[in-house]
């Protein structure tokens, strides 16, 4: 099997077996992002990228798609192997994707581990009664914007930092695009008698059905549950009296305000999981004699 560098060519002329995959050319951030196409008899039979994220530092997110008439041939056990010696860092590699899906079993193959699971989370906005009201909840609309941007960055380090800490930096990158994804009259914040702010009910607009994202801005917020639960709660009555039907989540089993909230409203949906591929390359030898 012979490799070389995935170009824009390659991206250009992509046949439909990569469709839907993240894929770009090789070093388009540098070298924390790297790619590349395995080729046999002079045909591309798979292809891979491996990138770390501008907002975590701790994994390299590893992409690999194998044409369908090569597959379980080792071709994709090959393909890591290769992106593993073009890591520059000697960081694990990480992957997600709903239970079943066949990227998991790829993945489990490999030997994952997986450190984060994400619930259904499709919900029926005629579900939004089972929540509770509060007082100090208000609309992000009018909030000073600097003061949103800083508690969106609380919230999402302390959330993330036992299983996928935050690197240097990292609120610029997160916060980049927020003003143009997220609808601020139907978010919604909790505030403090000073104007603090202690949770956070983000709309996401940019996808259908929109997205909420909520939390509290520290873990041991007092009453976290319930300032969660009245931020979510007014966010999806803006949502439900413009005429939307449903909405959808995005969080986590440990996060302790959000998992109870999303329980109230009974989501439908799959179950979802991220996973952390070992560094060490014995597990992939190993793949790759057996396959």
């Amino acid at each position: 099997m012979a490799y070389r560098a995935l170009t824009e060519t390659d991206l250009s002329s992509s046949p439909d077996w990569w469709e839907g995959r993240t894929l770009a050319q090789d070093l388009w951030r540098g070298d924390e992002t790297r790619s590349a196409v395995a080729l046999e008899g002079g045909e591309i039979v798979g292809a891979g990228a491996i990138w770390l994220s501008r907002v975590h530092d701790d994994r390299f997110w590893l992409e690999v798609v194998v044409h369908p008439a090569h597959r379980r041939r080792g071709v994709g056990s090959g393909m890591v192997r290769h992106l593993a010696s073009l890591r520059c860092r000697d960081l694990p590699f990480a992957a997600r994707g709903y239970v079943g899906d066949e990227s998991l079993r790829f993945a489990d193959a490999l030997g994952a581990k997986t450190v984060q699971v994400i619930p259904p989370v499709r919900v029926d906005l005629k579900m939004r009664d089972a929540l509770r009201s509060d007082s100090r909840v208000q609309p992000l609309a009018g909030v000073d914007r600097s003061r949103v941007e800083a508690a969106h960055a609380d919230m999402y380090r302390w959330v993330h930092e036992s299983w996928s800490p935050v690197r240097d930096g990292f609120a610029d990158a997160l916060n980049e695009d927020l003003w143009n994804e997220i609808d601020v009259d139907a978010s919604s914040v909790a505030v403090d008698s000073a104007g603090g702010i202690l949770a956070l009910s983000l709309v996401f607009v940019d996808s259908d059905p929109a997205l909420v994202v909520t939390e509290t801005t520290s873990r041991a917020q007092p009453d976290g549950e319930l300032l969660v639960e009245g931020c979510v709660r007014r966010s999806l009555d803006r949502l439900a009296d413009r005429g939307h039907a449903r909405v959808d989540f995005d969080g986590h089993v440990s996060d302790p305000h959000f998992l109870p909230t999303l329980t109230r409203l009974q989501p439908v949906g799959r179950w979802f999981r991220l996973v952390e591929i070992p560094a060490d390359r014995a597990p992939l030898a190993r793949l790759a004699r057996s396959a």
